[in-house]
């Protein structure tokens, strides 16, 4: 996954960063505190698709962006090691939940 939009350099030592790659709870703590990120970025992606998804609803929005957010998660774990500090972890994190979400309304 690319993510050329990120322009300004950062020092690789972000803290989520190192906390995702610890151990016990401040481990668990990080997962936690990115999945609520991931979570909140799904739902602002699919509420701004939603009005042209008139056949969804409610429910099945909110599932749509947990569901993006779970995966976004994963996405983000499984690449960890490629993230190169060009822009703040939190911004490179975000997008996976927004393309995620944006996959699974198509």
């Amino acid at each position: 996954m690319a993510m050329g939009s990120c322009l300004q350099l950062r020092p690789r030592s972000d803290a989520l960063v190192d906390r995702l790659r610890a151990r016990g709870d401040e481990r668990e703590g990080a997962l936690s505190e990115l999945h609520a990120l991931l979570l909140r970025a799904a739902r602002f992606e699919v509420s701004r698709r939603a009005p042209s998804l008139p056949h969804l609803r409610g429910n099945e929005l909110d599932d749509i962006a947990l569901e993006a957010a779970d995966d976004a998660l994963l996405a983000v774990l499984a690449k960890l090691d490629e993230f190169r500090g060009a822009c703040r972890f939190t911004t490179w994190a975000y997008k996976f939940a927004l393309l995620e979400a944006a996959s699974k309304l198509r």
